[in-house]
């Protein structure tokens, strides 16, 4: 009987333990889903009307990955990720730098626990930068980077039409 009651009393303690820590990402997941949805667009930025063409693959490996970048109504969406996840438009925010501009967004997968954190920049024709994916499970947390980068529409256009 005693042995019963230990094993019982382990069985309780673990579950005790994995309740609490499975709160405890809970509240972080909140938290970061109340930061992304307080953004709201802002309506217009610098960026407005821009559509990049380009590529996208993990660091330090080719890029292999098409995507197009569009900057619309204060956001910023990645047609590949909008496709493999539903990733929505999301705000961004806009630093002017020399010759261009620095931009951060943040998005997330409306059905899953995987946010997206896009960091880059804007400079003569060109989109590049690093894009951070999390997906996070009850139990570990992937997180991977990626590269991009890509050509204004129209220059994209016109370099096509030029060959």
């Amino acid at each position: 009987m005693r042995a019963r009651n230990r094993i019982l009393l382990a069985i309780g303690a673990t579950l005790a333990v994995l309740g609490a820590g499975a709160a405890a990402l809970q509240d972080r997941v909140t938290r970061l889903e109340a930061r992304i949805d307080a953004l709201e667009p802002t309506g217009a930025g610098p960026l407005d009307g821009q559509t990049y063409v380009g590529m996208l693959g993990p660091v330090g490996a080719p890029k292999d990955v098409p995507d197009r970048f569009i900057f619309a109504a204060g956001t910023f969406l990645s047609t590949e990720c909008r496709e493999s996840c539903d990733y929505p438009a999301r705000p961004y925010e806009v630093t002017e730098i020399e010759g261009g501009y620095s931009f951060t967004s943040t998005t997330r997968c409306p059905y899953k626990d995987s946010t997206i954190v896009w960091n880059g920049t804007a400079v003569d024709g060109k989109v590049s930068g690093v894009v951070t994916w999390t997906m996070r499970r009850w139990y570990w947390t992937i997180e991977r980077d990626f590269e991009f980068e890509g050509v204004l529409q129209d220059s994209a256009d016109t370099a096509a039409s030029a060959t």
